[in-house]
C-alpha cells in the first residue's frame, strides 16, 4: 500500500489485494483518489480508507463467489469517507463511524448468507448418508441452492425466514414457464430443507407450518407425459432399424409395450426371474438380485407373460440364455452412482428413434409405452385397482388396498392380455 500522484499531481491511495483473493477473481489492487495535491493531507486522508479496504478484504468468505458484492461494499464505504473531504461541516471521524456501522451490517448479512449455505451443505450430506439415490441428492442440492439464492436476492437470511417470504417464493415459482410438477418439486425441496433446519434446532420455528401452495397445470394429468400412439408403435416395430437391433433391445422394448413395465424393471431382469407354473409363464419384478432395485413396495410383483410375447418367441429367447448359463436376461449392466440399468438401452433406443425420423424433443420416450399400456386398459373399462396391481402402483382405493386380496395369476393374465396393438 502506498500513495502515488497522477499526471495532475492529485494523490491516490493504493492497496494491493492478497494473492489468495486475486486467485478468486478479485482485482490486483484497489485505487482511490484522495482529492488533494498536498502530501500531508493525503497521508491523513489515506489512513481511514486503507483501514476500510483491509477490513472488507479480511471479511471475505472465500468459499463462495462474492467479488461483486465485496467491491460494491468497498466502493460504497470509500464513497462515504471521500464525501467528507469536501464538506467541512462533517467530522471525518463521525463519517468513519457511520461507514463502519454500515459495513458491519453488511458483514453480518454476508455471514448470515454464508451460514445458510453451510447448513445447506450439511443437509445434503445428511441426505447422502441416508442412502437415497445420487440423482435425488443432486436434485435436492440444486433446488435448495436455488432457494437460498432467491432469499439472498431478497436480502433475507434463512434464519429470519417468514411465511410472507415463503409465499413470495411460491409466487415466484408460479411465474416460471415450467410444468406444475417441476414447480412443486422446487417448493417441496425448500420445505424439506427448512423442516430439517427446524428439527436440528438451527432455526427456532418452521415457517412452512400451516402454509400451502398449489401449482396447477394447464394440461390434464394424462397429457403431461407423452405416450405412444399405436400407429407410432407399429411404425417402430415394422422398421428395419428395430428388426435388426440386438435381441436385448428388441425384447426389452417389447416387454415395455406388452407388459407396461418401467424401463428399469425390464432392463434388470435376471434369467431366473422368468418361470413356468403349470404351463403359465411368468416374470417377477424383484430386488433380490445383485444391483436390482424397486421404485417402491408396490413394484414387487409376479406377472403372467403376455401371449403375444410368447408367440413372438420370448420363451425361446429365455431358454437360449439359460443354455449359455447367462445370469442377466439382457446385456444391460448398471452404470453410474445410482446403478442405472437403462442408460445403454435408452441411448440405443434413442438412436433408432432418430433413424426412423422421430425428432428429439418432440418424441415420446421408452417410458411412454407404459402410459400407452395403462391408457389402453383404461379405455377398455378395466378397473383401476386391477391395472394398479399389474403396473405396480399403490391401490388407489383404500378398501381394496387394505382389505382386498391380491389378484390371482389367471386374473392378472386376463387384465394384461386385454392390451393389444389393434385399434
Amino acid at each position: 500500500m502506498y500513495l502515488f500522484k497522477n499526471r495532475f499531481s492529485v494523490y491516490f491511495v493504493r492497496v494491493c489485494t492478497p494473492k489468495a483473493l486475486v486467485q478468486q477473481g478479485f482485482p490486483f489492487d484497489f485505487k482511490f483518489s484522495l482529492k488533494t495535491k498536498s502530501r500531508s493531507v493525503a497521508i491523513r486522508r489515506s489512513q481511514p480508507l486503507i483501514m476500510q479496504i483491509l477490513k472488507s478484504l479480511d471479511n471475505v468468505d472465500i468459499s463462495r463467489d462474492c467479488v461483486r458484492e465485496t467491491k460494491a461494499e468497498i466502493t460504497h464505504a470509500i464513497g462515504g469517507l471521500r464525501n467528507a473531504f469536501n464538506d467541512s461541516g462533517i467530522d471525518i471521524n463521525s463519517v468513519l463511524l457511520t461507514t463502519n456501522s454500515e459495513s458491519s451490517a453488511a458483514t453480518q448479512l454476508r455471514q448470515d448468507y454464508a451460514q445458510g449455505f453451510q447448513w445447506q451443505k450439511q443437509f445434503i450430506e445428511a441426505k447422502r448418508e441416508s442412502k437415497i439415490t445420487h440423482l435425488t441428492v443432486h436434485q435436492l442440492d440444486t433446488r435448495t441452492k436455488r432457494f437460498l439464492n432467491y432469499l439472498k436476492n431478497k436480502k433475507t437470511p434463512i434464519g429470519k425466514l417468514s411465511a410472507s417470504v415463503l409465499l413470495d417464493y411460491g409466487n415466484y415459482l408460479q411465474s416460471w414457464d415450467k410444468s406444475a410438477k417441476t414447480k412443486k418439486d422446487f417448493w417441496s425441496s425448500a420445505k424439506q430443507f427448512v423442516k430439517w433446519l427446524t428439527q436440528k434446532e438451527l432455526i427456532p420455528r418452521n415457517p412452512f407450518d400451516g402454509l400451502t401452495m398449489t401449482f396447477r397445470s394447464e394440461k390434464f394429468a394424462s397429457e403431461q407425459r407423452e405416450k405412444w400412439s399405436k400407429k407410432q408403435i407399429h411404425n417402430l416395430l415394422s422398421s428395419h432399424e428395430f428388426r435388426k437391433a440386438t435381441p436385448s433391445l428388441r425384447w426389452s422394448a417389447l416387454l415395455l409395450i406388452y407388459m407396461g413395465l418401467r424401463p428399469s424393471e425390464a432392463c434388470q431382469l435376471m434369467v431366473k426371474d422368468i418361470k413356468s407354473d403349470s404351463g403359465l409363464f411368468t416374470l417377477t419384478i424383484t430386488d433380490r438380485g445383485t444391483s436390482q432395485k424397486l421404485k417402491n413396495q408396490h413394484s414387487l410383483r409376479t406377472l403372467p407373460i403376455h401371449r403375444t410375447l410368447i408367440q413372438l418367441g420370448f420363451i425361446d429367447f429365455v431358454k437360449e440364455q439359460k443354455k449359455h448359463n447367462r445370469t442377466q436376461l439382457f446385456e444391460w449392466t448398471p452404470t453410474g452412482a445410482d446403478n442405472d440399468w437403462t442408460k445403454r438401452f435408452r441411448t440405443q433406443f434413442g438412436k433408432i428413434q432418430t433413424t426412423i425420423k422421430m425428432k428429439s424433443g418432440e418424441r415420446p420416450t421408452a417410458y411412454g409405452f407404459r402410459h400407452t399400456f395403462i391408457d389402453d386398459l383404461k379405455q377398455k373399462g378395466i378397473e383401476e385397482y386391477q391395472v394398479a396391481e399389474v403396473v405396480g402402483h399403490a391401490n388407489p382405493n383404500m378398501t381394496y388396498g387394505r382389505y382386498g386380496k391380491r389378484l390371482t395369476l389367471m386374473k392378472l393374465r386376463e387384465v394384461i392380455e386385454r392390451f393389444s396393438l389393434e385399434k
